[in-house]
């Protein structure tokens, strides 16, 4: 990751405040957080703590081992990877079958509190326990040395996890991977990078010994090449004495030297044509690459990271721009500076859109990049780069001390891969105070035109099979074509000054009640908007504002399916009839506020996150969305473009397909609004039409309003009378709200799809299931969210780890809520194709026994610990209330059934699930619906993953 990039998603990430403010010392050195706890055990164990007190009371534990597939040999490609799966398959203290049932008997779930990643350069294990526990805690500690020093790696339990590892590759197969692979591969050639994907090929994984692991895991598995990362609510000096008891015992050996990746910088220009016939969307690049620098540690290196950040950051809101006015013909831009895994630096610009304009997007990107290189950037575009880095530092100085405890151990395990300083926020504010009043524009447009270069570049286009793809030399070219020009400087646009030219006089409360147990208080608003808030310190310096409007796809019929949809592209893309887009945009530099729409069943909801200090501009922002917004021309053509793209992914995904099949398959035949979008109902739709509906919406429809966060009541209800009072009047929302549209029969069952699809991706998928409870049969709904519970450990044993059918799987009940009647139960996973069925039939089988048998007492008891542990997270997150309140009116429910519900679970028994899920597992209500290859696809070898840093589902 570029450095400045790396800074600014790690010091902004929060850290506990500071007292005082580290300055930078030692000849300029950047200082460190001074409340870590940090240090060396006599083996070379590393580690870091941080006291970092939650409302939820948790200790995280990462295990940061620096070493991932770049250390692979070419016979063992996919082997760290693998190696992550055994940590969890045997080990001194944790036998075979043992580790998941221990932790799931604390109210812990794998995969959301233990989990695990490889990258190319690292390997990283996270639990996260609760900190009143610190037996469990211990037995945590205890797990990863298991994984630092004495894992098993038994041969039998290697070749058991062959077939997990294999359909973890397919699981994540497809045509955007498959293009991706060859990109990659091809970068940087003389490199080992693209043929060290961490999920390695299929070749490797079969092949691979237990002499391989053992090798491997003796080299990179040592103390000298870990880190131990503890975040939490616990006693930095009692943590540091368990991890003392728990690691010292480990051998000592000498750190070991990664091997290297041997990239070098690209020379001339040259090109990849990256090509697959399921890819629906174009993307053309120029990328010039070098190897990695040292990381950044001084004063002086976090200048250059600021300066070489400001000149991408700019150009990337010119591209945004460009797009959004229709100037360019790509439908989206960006341009970043890169460096990861420690082995490769990039510049990049990028475009995408339609496979038939990929030589007017390069023609486009060309003219962009090289009017940012010749005339550079300008006063005002510096001073917007300033504002919007100083308004995330303070931002992240504000909700410092109660960040989310994720954020911090990413944050840390961030700085240890990059070998960087970890900075409180406090002292990031100070480092970008200090340094960016001396950054001038001169020098950013200088940096920017030496790093962007665009004489050695390798030129990249991702396109799908067909006319009009072009030979490699062709588009080198075109590359070339596209830089070898001298456009003039374009005229700097005067911008805005204001999001509202006067501001609303004062709404009338008509009515305000508190509801004691839960402290939120509910009002009615004069004109019939309802109104709620809710005061949360447990995340200091967030506010979240969610409208709900009644209404919306639910009122569709066949001549209007789609309108919702597109009309909420005048919310994504916030125009008015005063402001473009691009103003608005503008006009939000320096502002923490991000609006983010969402049309669902039987709503259209926007919601808004902010902070303390920005909330009135959220909510005038708020205010012109709901009285003024415009759906501009370019945001439709976008949104018709892009769903047809999605439409196409029907016939060449089979994870698209299924979700397809199963709208299709469990949806009336007659009911228009209850059906995937077709080609032809996205192409009727006009700007005319769906700028229509969006008024008739905003004008009309029932309003439910939810503020929730760091604001105190007073001046939350004081801006919601002001922004949200004055717009038109307008019915109460309630739950009787458009009870004439929700009468829809689901069709009869018991149901079953099969569909086949031409496609190159070797994988099936299977969703199997039932109708389940509606929300408003809150009994029955919880009792299913506790079957539902207990199946999903049953099937991770049996379906993944003694059959190995999937590689992850979990039942679900989701709650009928816009349509009484629709609410589903089921699982659902990718597989082998030639094993679908047996899939299909295993699910249905458990689902039986499950009908006929119940679950244990046993089972219950550890559902009930893991509902529990999550009912008891959620109430504590400021996205929960404001979310539930938003509806609260609208489902018909009172605030205090959310601290109800754990009341209810813990009450719950075996029987009472049982006999829940008798009352559902019908005939008439089962379904099953499998997505496949036909048998004479030709299949694509199995892809690698993209190389992200993102944790699996499972282990």
């Amino acid at each position: 990751m570029h450095r400045v990039v790396a800074l600014v998603l790690l010091l902004l990430i929060a850290v506990p405040a500071l007292e005082t403010v580290a300055q930078p010392a030692d000849g300029g050195r950047l200082p460190s957080d001074p409340r870590l706890v940090t240090g060396r055990l006599d083996n070379g164990l590393n580690y870091v703590i941080r006291r970092h007190p939650t409302a939820e009371r948790r200790i995280g534990i990462w295990l940061h081992v620096a070493s991932g597939s770049l250390n692979e040999t070419e016979d063992t490609r996919g082997l760290a990877h693998y190696l992550e799966h055994m940590a969890f398959n045997g080990s001194t203290n944790f036998p075979p079958g043992a580790l998941v049932p221990f932790f799931e008997s604390l109210g812990l779930t794998f995969g959301r509190d233990q989990n695990a990643f490889t990258s190319f350069d690292q390997t990283t294990y996270q639990i996260v326990v609760p900190a009143a526990r610190p037996d469990i805690l211990d037995k945590a500690l205890l797990f990863m040395a298991d994984v630092a020093g004495r894992l098993d790696l038994a041969p039998a339990e290697i070749d058991r996890e062959r077939r997990v590892i294999l359909e973890e590759k397919r699981a994540r197969a497809g045509a955007a991977q498959r293009v991706s692979d060859i990109v990659l591969e091809r970068l940087a050639p003389e490199s080992t990078l693209g043929r060290r994907l961490p999920i390695g090929t299929e070749a490797a994984i079969r092949a691979v010994a237990p002499a391989d692991f053992r090798e491997y895991y003796r080299r990179w598995y040592v103390p000298s090449n870990m880190t131990l990362i503890v975040v939490g609510d616990a006693e930095a000096a009692d943590v540091r004495g368990r991890i003392e008891r728990q690691f010292g015992g480990l051998p000592a050996a000498p750190h070991p030297q990664p091997r290297p990746a041997g990239v070098q910088p690209t020379t001339g220009t040259r090109a990849i044509v990256a090509v697959d016939p399921e890819l629906t969307r174009a993307e053309v690049s120029l990328v010039r690459v070098t190897p990695p620098r040292p990381p950044s540690t001084t004063l002086a290196d976090a200048r250059r990271d600021l300066v070489e950040w400001i000149g991408p950051w700019a150009l990337g809101r010119r591209l945004d721009a460009d797009a959004a006015t229709g100037r360019a013909r790509f439908e989206d831009g960006a341009a970043d500076l890169d460096q990861w895994a420690g082995a490769i630096r990039t510049a990049t610009v990028r475009a995408s859109g339609l496979p038939a304009a990929w030589r007017d997007m390069l023609t486009d990107l060309g003219d962009a990049l090289q009017r940012a290189r010749l005339h550079g950037f300008t006063a005002s575009e510096v001073d917007a780069a300033r504002r919007a880095l100083l308004a995330e530092a303070r931002d992240a100085v504000a909700r410092d001390g109660t960040a989310p405890l994720r954020s911090v151990l990413g944050a840390i395990n961030r700085a240890v891969t990059e070998d960087e300083p970890i900075l409180a926020p406090a002292q990031r504010l100070a480092l970008l105070e200090q340094l960016l009043p001396g950054i001038n524009a001169t020098e950013v447009s200088a940096a920017f035109a030496a790093a962007f270069d665009p004489s050695a570049v390798v030129a990249i286009a991702k396109l799908p099979a067909g006319t009009g793809v072009p030979a490699e030399a062709d588009l080198a070219r075109a590359a070339r074509s596209a830089v070898d020009i001298r456009p003039a400087a374009a005229p700097e646009r005067a911008a805005p000054t204001a999001l509202l030219p006067t501001l609303p006089g004062a709404g009338v409360v008509a009515e305000e009640t508190i509801d004691a147990p839960t402290a939120v208080t509910s009002f009615w608003l004069g004109n019939g908007v309802r109104g709620h808030h809710r005061l949360m310190e447990q995340r200091k310096g967030e506010v979240i504002v969610t409208v709900t409007l009644a209404g919306g796809t639910i009122e569709e019929t066949a001549a209007t399916r789609g309108f919702t949809e597109a009309a909420l592209q005048g919310w994504a893309q916030p125009a008015t009839s005063r402001l473009t887009s691009t103003d608005v945009r503008d006009l939000l530099v320096g502002k923490r506020v991000r609006a983010e729409p969402d049309a669902g069943d039987d709503a259209a909801t926007l919601t808004v996150r902010t902070t303390p200090q920005d909330l009135e501009t959220a909510l005038q922002l708020v205010h012109l969305l709901l009285t003024d917004p415009v759906v501009e021309p370019v945001a439709l053509s976008r949104w018709q473009e892009s769903t047809r793209r999605r439409i196409a992914r029907r016939d060449l995904d089979p994870q698209a397909a299924l979700q397809f099949a199963a709208a299709e398959a469990l949806s009336p035949s007659a009911e228009a609004r209850m059906r995937p979008l077709s080609r032809d109902e996205v192409s009727a739709v006009t700007r005319d039409g769906a700028q229509a509906w969006l008024r008739r919406l905003v004008t009309t429809a029932p309003v439910e309003v939810a503020i929730v966060g760091d604001v105190a009541r007073a001046n939350a209800v004081r801006l919601a009378a002001q922004y949200l009072g004055t717009l038109a009047a307008r019915a109460r929302i309630g739950d009787g709200t458009l009870t004439g549209l929700r009468r829809v029969q689901p069709p009869a069952g018991p149901i079953h799809v099969a569909r086949l699809l031409t496609t190159r991706t070797p994988q099936a998928v299977v969703m199997a299931g039932f109708r389940g409870a509606d929300a408003s049969n809150r009994p029955d709904a919880r009792l299913l969210a506790m079957a539902a519970r207990v199946l999903s450990s049953r099937m991770y044993r049996t379906l993944r780890e003694e059959r190995q059918l999937v590689y992850s799987i979990g039942a679900a009940s989701r709650p009928g809520i816009a349509y009484p009647g629709f609410g589903l139960f089921a699982a659902q996973a990718p597989t082998d194709p030639v094993r679908a069925e047996a899939l299909a039939q295993n699910i249905e089988a458990m689902y039986e026994h499950f009908a006929v048998e119940g679950p244990t007492e046993s089972e219950v008891a550890v559902a009930r610990r893991q509902i529990v542990a999550q009912v008891d997270e959620q109430v504590e997150r400021p996205e929960f209330w404001a979310e539930r309140l938003a509806t609260n009116d609208y489902r018909g429910r009172t605030p205090r059934e959310a601290l109800e519900a754990r009341g209810y679970y813990e009450r719950a028994s075996a029987t009472d699930v049982h006999d829940a899920f008798r009352r559902y597992w019908k005939p008439e209500s089962r379904f099953t619906i499998r997505v496949g290859p036909e048998p004479h696809a030709a299949p694509a070898p199995a892809v690698p993953a993209m190389p992200q840093e993102v944790p699996r589902p499972s282990p």
